[in-house]
């Protein structure tokens, strides 16, 4: 019985590790993506002014659930590139426990058309 119990546990720590690793991947993943639809934003916006380009780019995020202000994402136009530079929190969850782990995700990326 003892070693049922033991084995239970062991498996139950593993359920969970694997879903937790599985939410971290989640995470990485919108990163990636969040960082694409920046860029593709930039590319179709980069021949308007910085407020064009701050609305667009706010739009994008709010269709990930991403919810920032305007001060919260940095706009830099060059003769030529755009930088945008911001960061946001998303955090995994432990079932049963309700513990959560947060994570600050950093996007810096910049735009010169061809």
């Amino acid at each position: 019985m003892l070693n049922f119990i033991k084995i239970a546990v062991i498996l139950l720590i593993i359920a969970l590790l694997g879903y937790m690793g599985w939410q971290y991947i989640a995470i990485e993943i919108k990163a990636m993506q969040v960082k694409g639809d920046v860029d593709q934003t930039l590319y179709g916006e980069i021949r308007n002014d910085e407020y064009v380009v701050l609305e667009r780019t706010l739009e994008k995020l709010k269709e990930k659930g991403i919810y920032l202000e305007y001060g919260d994402i940095m706009i830099e136009k060059t003769k030529g590139s755009v930088h945008v530079e911001f960061s946001y929190t998303d955090s995994i969850t432990i079932p049963f426990i309700k513990k959560s782990f947060y994570f600050e995700e950093k996007i810096n990326t910049t735009v010169t058309p061809n």
